[in-house]
């Protein structure tokens, strides 16, 4: 079972999934902002933090690893939010579970699949690994994640410790299904349930047209614009961020 921690008690569960060269530590400020009125779960994805990791392993698989974790919780609805690679691991869920789900968000994060040159450099980061090893890849990958203006914050270096804490064939694994995952715009499309989209004005992965696009998909979406950061608008607007998905959560009538 992945590794897991749970925190506070309150009426709504919600679980929170860590992005590509994270740990479940990524949402700190998350967790401390909604312990006192949540039951907040986070975890650990394969190959990352505490839990091991699995070969060959799927989005699908990683969902079905983080259902496991809410059976083993007795947990039946809960509303579950990721970030970038965490997002690629909710879109699964609420295929493969949506009756689980109560509502659900993307942090920064799509529904398509990747393109032909993203799968490209995929492949790329894949051989640097095997070739040299993680840390060089980690410490030169996690800062362009950013906005400029942060590139300099303590918390930078917080999280390329998060992707050393790893091993070198979990970050492999985990680029091989990011790779290999499959498009689900059409699960924004079907979806009955309000769907949550963290948008970074700077963000140097996703362009903010292509989420708002998506969000434009859904039949009731909420978007929270974090016009100062990147990538990681958990440490980097996390106010912005946290107000944002209270807001959403306090709207809807679970």
């Amino acid at each position: 079972m992945l590794k897991y921690f749970c925190q506070g008690s309150g009426g709504q569960t919600l679980v929170l999934i860590h992005g590509y060269c994270e740990n479940n530590t990524c949402f700190n400020k998350q967790v401390l902002f909604f312990k006192d009125s949540h039951k907040v779960i986070t975890l650990d994805l394969p190959g990352f933090g505490s839990s091991e990791v699995i070969t060959d392993v799927s989005m699908d698989q990683m969902a079905t690893e983080v259902k496991a974790v809410l059976d083993h919780l007795d947990i039946r609805q809960c509303i579950m939010m990721g970030h970038s690679m965490g997002g690629y691991v909710v879109m699964a869920f609420a295929e493969l579970y949506p009756q689980m789900l109560t509502s659900f968000g993307l942090i920064h994060s799509v529904a398509t699949a990747d393109n032909e040159e993203r799968k490209e450099k995929r492949k790329q980061v894949i051989a640097l690994l095997e070739k040299t090893g993680k840390e060089p890849y980690i410490k030169s990958f996690i800062p362009t994640l950013f906005a400029t203006p942060n590139q300099s914050e303590p918390y930078v270096n917080d999280f390329i410790l998060q992707g050393l804490s790893g091993p070198k064939e979990g970050i492999i694994e985990a680029a091989k299904a990011m790779m290999n995952r499959p498009d689900r715009l059409h699960v924004l499309e079907q979806t009955q349930v309000p769907v949550f989209f963290a948008i970074g004005k700077q963000d140097p992965l996703i362009p903010e047209e292509a989420m708002f696009k998506q969000a434009a998909l859904c039949k009731v979406s909420q978007i929270c614009y974090l016009q100062n950061a990147g990538h990681v608008g958990m440490v980097e607007e996390p106010d912005m961020l946290n107000k944002g998905m209270m807001e959403f959560i306090n709207s809807r009538s679970f």
